[in-house]
């Protein structure tokens, strides 16, 4: 479909169907087939409202790390002041075939932005467009960009009964054969589940997510029989009206259900989707309900960090206390319960096979967002916010945003979405985006959790240190260079993320809050000295020593950080730092993650034997190995992966995992 010998120019190839019909899966599997065809394979799903040089910022950084891991010419300046011209540069110089997949391209005009940026290299590369029906006509305009107007527009429809069948038996059963004994009757219940769905994709995952949490067969047949389409609510597919009668579907199905009272709100059960989604969404116990409707504040078609959603979470007070957990561990259990009842998409995995990155398929954000008890939700578009609000969540795209007026008394949590790369876009002249503001917040007294990631934040109110209730501080901007002293009066605080900002230094009374859990930071400085014990400390990202002060036993912070699950630091002198890091790393049993940085770095972290927890080490520096046998592999029975920056000795390397 997409590799074409007779057809050395750039192809733009459209893919196109109802939302939630598995077009960006067919996508990605097909990329993944094709990146022996082709040297790049760059995909790139554009949220709504993204502007057009948030969309080519996206391309160029994809273009960028394929040059740089192939260490192509791109290494030269680029002759080119504007990100499309960086685009075209790039690809003319490398001669570079490539794949781009892009979805959400809403306009005509963006995608003649991104044809402009790339050149006629006759590199055989393509463009694959993944669109919903209503932008067909962006398919039709990309079609009279091929030589010869050739005709690059792939429906996809819905799936027939028997592909439906295999879909909702890989999905339910989590394997693709089913057994002899248990062919006759999924064969029943999968007729059932098409008359239901109509062979919607999106639909049948949905469906047989909630069957799993079901015993079989009498709650099996109890939920089909509940969520089969009345009178009336027949659904079109595909453009026809149904002609499967739910009477007959619904008599395969032998099950005797008693009254089950009126039917929810039938507007919201008009569609199959619809039904499914919400008797999965009421199927969830009450501490998920809160938990899953918090991903309404992710703008459509993106992801979040798994370990950022559920800091939020806890910060909000929607996870309790557990015993044998801790609020984080809970926090992972309810993210992978979601994901199993598959309404999340699990965006990437880690090494270690936990999840890295979440998101909602985009056709279920709206109903979402309809549960407006939760959370407000508004954009550019939609700025009006009443007093009242508790929980508002701002969403906006390439640097346009609004500042509010009024104050909001009663407001626990202000979320400002946006891309982390905002702040390197300029707009149209090249004039710079003003800062924001965020003064507007002060009369906030009870607010408990502050996000902005996206605008321009060059200060913080100096008033912050107020709002005594709050949990979470989290702002990412690099014109962020110091934060207030009164930042020491939070002590409520659980969460501190200033990555993606130029913070060095922060107040010494910082450390002494003693609900801190996670501290996460690109380059900041550790206190010279620490008293008192940081007992709740989970994480600690990129933080380095006082370079003035030298380590001693009286004066290592991290002797009063033995909770930590994930230290990263760097900067490290050997001279002044080593001896007591190698102490304090002896007293951190329960450290998962370790990532140091330095001129010479200790190999205890592979040898001390309260280090057992350890899954992940990454040193950047010169390791003292000791002389003979370490038996790693019997010391750090679960660690998987290992980066080493230097040359590691062949006797060291058979010990470690395959992944070094």
């Amino acid at each position: 479909m997409v590799f074409r010998k007779d057809h050395p120019e750039t192809m733009f190839i459209s893919v196109v169907g109802e939302s939630g019909n598995g077009k960006w899966s067919l996508a990605s599997v097909l990329a993944g087939k094709l990146t022996k065809e082709f040297y790049n394979v760059i995909q790139f799903f554009a949220p709504p409202y993204m502007s057009t040089e948030e969309l080519l910022l996206q391309i160029h950084g994809g273009v960028e790390h394929y040059c740089e891991d192939h260490k192509t010419a791109c290494n030269q300046v680029v002759e080119a002041s504007d990100i499309a011209g960086k685009i075209h540069y790039l690809l003319e110089k490398t001669k570079m075939q490539y794949l781009l997949i892009l979805g959400g391209i809403s306009s005509k005009t963006m995608l003649n932005c991104v044809r402009a940026s790339l050149p006629d290299c006759n590199t055989r590369s393509s463009v694959l467009l993944v669109l919903d029906t209503e932008n067909e006509e962006v398919a039709w305009h990309a079609n009279t960009m091929n030589k010869g107007s050739i005709d690059k527009i792939h429906l996809v429809s819905r799936l027939d009964e028997q592909t439906s069948r295999k879909l909702f038996c890989s999905r339910v059963m989590r394997k693709n054969e089913v057994s002899a004994d248990g062919n006759e009757a999924m064969s029943k219940y999968a007729k059932v589940v098409y008359a239901i769905t109509g062979g919607h994709p999106l639909s049948i995952v949905l469906l047989a997510g909630l069957l799993r949490f079901k015993e079989k067969p009498l709650q099996w047949e109890v939920v089909l029989q509940q969520i089969m389409p009345g009178p009336g609510m027949e659904e079109a597919k595909d453009g026809e009206v149904s002609k499967t009668n739910p009477a007959r579907a619904a008599d395969l199905c032998s099950c005797r259900v008693d009254d089950l009272g009126e039917r929810r709100d039938r507007k919201r059960e008009s569609t199959a989707i619809g039904r499914v989604f919400w008797a999965s969404f009421e199927d969830l116990p009450n501490d998920l309900k809160s938990c899953f409707l918090y991903f309404a504040v992710i703008p459509k078609s993106t992801l979040i960090e798994a370990n950022e959603i559920v800091r939020m979470w806890i910060d909000e007070g929607f996870i309790g206390p557990q015993k044998g957990r801790t609020l984080e561990e809970l926090g992972h259990h309810y993210l992978k319960e979601l994901a199993l009842r598959c309404l999340v998409r699990i965006g990437s995995t880690n090494t270690l096979g936990s999840i890295k990155k979440v998101g909602v398929h985009r056709g279920l954000h709206g109903f979402l967002q309809s549960e407006a008890g939760l959370i407000e939700v508004h954009d550019i578009h939609d700025a009006f916010v009443p007093p009242s609000a508790r929980r508002l969540c701002f969403q906006t795209n390439g640097g346009r945003y609004t500042t509010f007026t009024n104050k909001f008394p009663k407001l626990r949590s202000f979320i400002c979405m946006g891309n982390k790369e905002e702040d390197q876009i300029t707009d149209s002249t090249g004039a710079e985006k003003d800062f924001y503001n965020l003064k507007f917040l002060l009369g906030s007294k009870f607010l408990r959790l502050l996000v902005v990631q996206g605008p321009r934040i060059n200060e913080l109110p100096k008033e912050i240190g107020n709002m005594l209730q709050m949990r979470q501080l989290s702002v990412y901007s690099r014109d962020l260079t110091k934060l207030p002293s009164g930042i020491k009066r939070l002590l409520n605080l659980q969460t501190l993320d200033i990555r993606n900002t130029r913070v060095e230094e922060i107040d010494a009374g910082f450390w002494k809050i003693k609900t801190l859990r996670h501290v996460l930071a690109d380059d900041l400085t550790l206190p010279g000295t620490l008293q008192v014990e940081v007992a709740e400390l989970q994480t600690l990202v990129g933080v380095k020593p006082a370079q003035e002060v030298e380590w001693e036993k009286h004066n290592c912070p991290l002797h009063k950080m033995t909770k930590l699950r994930t230290l990263k630091v760097h900067g490290i002198q050997n001279k002044k730092h080593g001896v007591e890091l190698e102490s304090a790393l002896a007293k951190m049993h329960l450290l998962c993650r370790l990532k140091l940085k330095g001129d010479k770095l200790p190999s205890s972290v592979f040898t001390e034997d309260s280090l057992r927890h350890l899954q992940k080490i990454t040193l950047d520096g010169t390791v003292v190995w000791p002389q003979g046998t370490l038996n790693i592999r019997k010391v750090r029975p679960n660690l998987v992966k290992v980066k080493l920056s230097h040359e590691v000795p062949d006797r060291i390397k058979r010990e470690l995992p395959e992944s070094v």
